[in-house]
């Protein structure tokens, strides 16, 4: 059990209360919540927090070591503000490179209201008792049936467990918090919103911080703020150049090919990568274009192509010198 659970408190007694006022209390109180006899959600973990609370009490030398931790976790709690909060925000590379609003959805605990956080409803007439089903029996160990303690063998009551919060006596409530979110913020980065946490009933409010994760790119990939991106192009307008349209971060830009293979398939475009913060220019865009052959030619195509390498099987050293290498060792044998 942690210092945020008074064990009194979850018995229902003052810190004042004696040893046989605590064991009434836990039998009665396991009888409403015990799992065989509660079908109710809320139950196991009930059940699980009295059963603690209960072994708590009865060690003196436990129970001293958890006051003093109460009291440490407290003192420190109302210097700090309360713990803080750590969740995940995923961004695209277009959101985390141009900044953005998000919206993120947190939960909170808040107080009951039917119940008034109290984890009990009084009814304004008896109803069936839900541990012994309205006969006032229960089956023990032994299989032997015995008075329900949850209603006295009366077989009914006036107080039954909140059905809005299942006993506890607290709700789940969702929040919602608009974030805005810096131009270039890179992955693994933190954002701290200042008392947004929240870590349960009564806990004091921390310090949430947001710490990003950018979602996969179907085009770039991110190396510190530079951009990777891999380009198709085909084989001809390789062998030519000219000018071709890449993909940017905030659209296209005009690549200018020299002709192939005089310069190679990577080209570097200065400052249109991930931006910096701040306004302070931009990491590079770095392009390895890819090589695309035509899959299917027809007639026409092949009668050009067959044109094209008869040119140049002309003049083969200046054209292509490894295929007049070849040609020279292999015409040798």
């Amino acid at each position: 059990m942690d210092s945020s659970h008074d064990p009194f408190s979850l018995l229902g007694l003052p810190p004042t209360a004696s040893l046989e006022e605590v064991k009434r209390a836990y039998r009665r109180l396991a009888m409403r919540w015990h799992p065989d006899r509660n079908p109710s959600a809320a139950a196991e973990a009930q059940f699980k927090q009295i059963k603690a609370a209960y072994e708590l009490i009865l060690d003196p030398q436990r129970y001293a070591e958890w006051l003093a931790s109460a009291t440490a976790s407290s003192t420190a709690e109302a210097a700090s503000g309360g713990e803080d909060q750590t969740e995940t925000l995923t961004l695209s590379l277009e959101e985390a490179a141009q900044g953005c609003v998000k919206s993120i959805e947190l939960v909170r605990s808040t107080r009951c209201t039917p119940c008034h956080g109290s984890g009990k409803i009084q009814r304004t007439h008896s109803v069936p008792c839900a541990i012994c089903k309205g006969v006032g029996r229960v089956r023990g160990e032994s299989r032997a049936t015995r008075l329900c303690e949850a209603c006295a063998g009366r077989g009914f009551v006036r107080e039954t467990a909140c059905e809005d919060c299942e006993g506890s006596g607290w709700r789940k409530k969702l929040r919602t918090l608009s974030v805005k979110v810096p131009p270039g913020i890179l992955h693994g980065e933190r954002l701290r919103l200042r008392r947004q946490a929240h870590h349960g009933p009564g806990a004091a409010a921390g310090d949430l911080y947001l710490e990003i994760r950018l979602a996969p790119h179907n085009l770039f990939e991110l190396h510190e703020r530079n951009l990777h991106c891999r380009v198709p192009v085909s084989i001809f307008r390789l062998l030519i150049g000219g000018k071709i349209e890449v993909p940017t971060l905030n659209g296209h830009a005009i690549l200018e090919l020299q002709p192939y293979p005089e310069h190679g398939l990577n080209y570097t475009l200065t400052g249109h990568g991930f931006p910096k913060k701040h306004g302070r220019g931009a990491g590079d865009l770095v392009l390895n274009l890819q090589a695309i052959y035509p899959q299917q030619l027809n007639p026409k195509d092949r009668d050009q192509l067959e044109s094209l390498d008869a040119a140049l099987a002309d003049d083969l050293e200046q054209h292509a010198p490894e295929l007049a290498d070849w040609a020279t060792r292999t015409h040798r044998r």
